[in-house]
């Protein structure tokens, strides 16, 4: 599971619903990159560091921390 995806969304009181919406995918989509059932593309990870500002791509993949 890629946490610091969820650490970032909840620091910003983000349900998984709006971050989906904000990326323009299905939430279903949302919780198969976070639980890596589904890869996450190039376009997706530059996506998330804009919603997710300050952080990096690395960071964002991470397992903790």
């Amino acid at each position: 599971m890629f946490m610091n995806i969820e650490v970032e969304r909840l620091r910003r009181y983000m349900s998984k619903l709006e971050l989906a919406d904000e990326l323009s995918i299905p939430a279903e989509e949302l919780n198969d990159w976070i639980n890596r059932r589904r890869a996450i593309p190039a376009d997706g990870l530059r996506a998330l560091a804009r919603v997710f500002k300050g952080c990096s791509i690395d960071y964002l993949l991470k397992e903790r921390g």
